[in-house]
């Protein structure tokens, strides 16, 4: 059993809910970096830097920790604890899909969302995605030079994870 896990994947490629798996299914607290930059509290502001790097630190000096991110540099530190790191390698069409499902649960009120679903959010959602697929090679280099131990899941490793979390 690993005791901190990281998970790196673009917007809707299924962060949120593998940490949901695997934070029930090892009894490990779980944090989604996302919160730790923007302060949902407080009109989902931006913290400083300073601010984050606290928060942040905070995190990765307990014991156990299951962290989600799409793979911000700033955080590099939290892949170099991590016991694995599991990048979600996904192909487009299925992270479009999912980042355009999303968003229409969030608009008829069947999913929460930490900003109001409007159509500009939506194509922010689609840009954030586009984004993070172009960067993927340099995010699993990052994460190659960086874990301890790493593992890009294709769509069946999710399903098999998620069934089995001690693959």
């Amino acid at each position: 059993m690993y005791n901190k896990i990281y998970i790196i994947g673009p917007v809707g490629s299924g962060k949120t809910t593998l940490s949901k798996i695997l934070s029930k299914k090892y009894n490990i607290e779980r944090y989604e970096l996302d919160k730790v930059v923007w302060d949902d509290d407080n009109g989902n502001i931006k913290r400083t830097d300073e601010e984050i790097k606290k928060l942040f630190n905070k995190i990765i000096t307990n014991r156990s920790w299951i962290i989600e991110d799409v793979g911000r540099k700033k955080f590099n530190d939290g892949i170099k604890k991590a016991d694995i790191v599991y990048y979600i390698d996904l192909p487009s069409i299925i992270i479009y899909k999912r980042c355009i499902t999303r968003w229409v649960r969030q608009k008829i009120g069947r999913e929460r969302y930490n900003y109001k679903p409007t159509l500009k959010s939506l194509f922010e959602m689609l840009k954030w995605a586009k984004q993070d697929l172009k960067n993927k090679k340099e995010k699993i280099e990052r994460i190659k030079n960086n874990s301890k131990k790493y593992k890009i899941l294709k769509n069946k490793d999710v399903k098999m994870l998620e069934v089995n979390p001690n693959e």
